[in-house]
């Protein structure tokens, strides 16, 4: 037969007092995949973000290259428009000089 053994009141009372009934097993693991959950869900935040930005820099650059190409596009007609000035004075001039 086992043998019981007995407590006294102060050590019954100190038990008692003392720290929580140790975690079961099954609790601990609950608690490390309940970590593991919410690390999981800080990092698909975190890949959202970062996916997020890529797309918004890639429009951005998409803009800014359409709006350097307008400005190119700008000063080429700027460009030809002056020419054509040019020659037209140049012509005006050379037929006054010839009547």
């Amino acid at each position: 037969m086992a043998e019981i053994t007995k407590l006294s009141v102060g050590q019954a009372i100190d038990k008692l007092r003392g720290t929580e009934v140790p975690a079961s097993k099954m609790a601990r693991l609950d608690e490390k995949m309940d970590a593991l959950d919410e690390e999981t869900r800080q990092l698909r935040a975190m890949r959202l973000r970062v996916e997020r930005d890529q797309r918004a820099s890639s429009t951005g650059r998409a803009a800014q290259e359409a709006n350097s190409a307008r400005i190119t596009m700008r000063k080429l007609s700027g460009i030809i428009i002056g020419i054509v000035i040019v020659i037209a004075i140049l012509v005006w001039t050379c037929w006054l000089l010839w009547t």
